[in-house]
């Protein structure tokens, strides 16, 4: 079962292992928001919602949109890159991959599209730089993600799908009912790949045959987002709920197979979660949420540490943390917004609302 899979094999069910569970009121430093003349107001990429962001590099991002388009943006310039157009419907995901050069993109009208970055920066780029499309799926695909040569997506048809980036053709799939796929994230390095589902379960999958490595315990409300360490350790998830009950994250162990830690303190869904690279003196996530605020928390006791509201755009799509120390996330009302995260002095840390476009 390879590496990784022989460390979860140890690992057991995980029965008895201690949990920690934070409780995000009262123990973070509230960060008010700089007056609008501080944030750099650039001219909007998108006209309509942006579902997700991934880092494209240093300073980069690419978000994706409703507006049936996504983008490559240079924040600090304020500068576009490149727009990607080709897709009938919302795009949902997007990921990057650069050790292929490319990005793939998952939408509503039920493909992936891999696209390469075109001959000049700015323009438009139409269906010609579009160099594979993916059919096959029978619903709107909700995660997609490539690593360790394999291209993966999972959709609202209970399936999870390998396909060929030459040929476009799917070589692989598994479904299973009830299976809702809402995100997936490929682990670094291994043969395997992680997964939520509105089943409210994170899974584990075996990506040379495609079969369940794991199912770990449900939770009690639907798993919206995932993401993994990069050394594959570990996984975060998000949980959607309102008025505070759920709209946790949770942090899993892959390799013992359980539940380690939750955070608490967000008041509807946690739209989206991610780790933060470890450029600072303790190991951090971020979260976003439907309630228009973005936390930071200590990984390893669970206190929030810093937050930022995000005012007058509506919930809190996604989420990606890049080395630069700035955190983008998007925002259903057209907004990407971009925060820095400071720590000055060491373990005081606090954020500043820098741009918007």
């Amino acid at each position: 079962m390879g590496k990784k899979q022989s460390k979860l094999k140890q690992g057991g069910s995980g029965k008895g292992a201690s949990r920690i569970y934070g409780h995000g009121h009262g123990d973070y430093t509230a960060v008010s928001s700089p007056e609008v003349s501080d944030v750099k107001r650039y001219t909007p990429v998108h006209s309509d919602a942006v579902t997700s962001v991934t880092v494209a590099g240093d300073v980069s991002y690419i978000t994706g949109s409703a507006d049936q388009s996504m983008v490559l943006y240079r924040w600090k310039e304020g500068r576009l890159m490149q727009r990607w157009i080709g897709h009938k419907r919302e795009i949902t995901k997007v990921a990057h991959a650069p050790e292929l050069e490319a990005t793939f993109s998952a939408s509503r009208d039920k493909t992936i599209r891999m696209w390469k970055r075109g001959t000049t920066d700015g323009g438009t780029v139409e269906l010609c730089n579009c160099k594979q499309t993916f059919s096959g799926h029978d619903l709107v695909v909700t995660g997609v993600d490539f690593g360790n040569g394999k291209l993966c997506s999972g959709s609202r048809d209970n399936s999870l799908r390998q396909w060929d980036i030459t040929t476009g053709q799917c070589i692989n799939q598994s479904v299973i009912p009830r299976n809702l796929v809402t995100h997936l994230k490929c682990v670094p390095g291994e043969n395997l790949v992680v997964q939520t589902s509105e089943d409210r379960c994170l899974r584990i999958w075996d990506t040379r045959t495609l079969t369940e490595a794991h199912v770990f315990p449900k939770k009690q409300y639907i798993q919206t987002c995932c993401d993994v360490t990069p050394d594959g350790n570990y996984c975060l998830t998000s949980s959607n709920g309102v008025g505070g009950k759920g709209c946790e994250a949770t942090l899993w162990d892959l390799r013992a197979q359980s539940l380690v830690a939750e955070y608490h303190g967000h008041q509807q869904t946690t739209s989206a979660c991610c780790f933060i690279p470890n450029i600072y003196s303790k190991p951090l996530i971020a979260t976003c949420s439907n309630d228009g605020t973005i936390r930071v928390w200590d990984r390893n006791s669970c206190a929030c540490i810093t937050m930022l509201s995000i005012v007058g755009f509506g919930s809190l799509t996604s989420i990606a943390a890049n080395t630069d120390k700035s955190i983008c996330v998007g925002s259903v009302s057209r907004g990407v917004h971009i925060a820095t995260l400071l720590e000055e002095p060491v373990g005081q840390f606090r954020f500043i609302y820098v741009a918007q476009y």
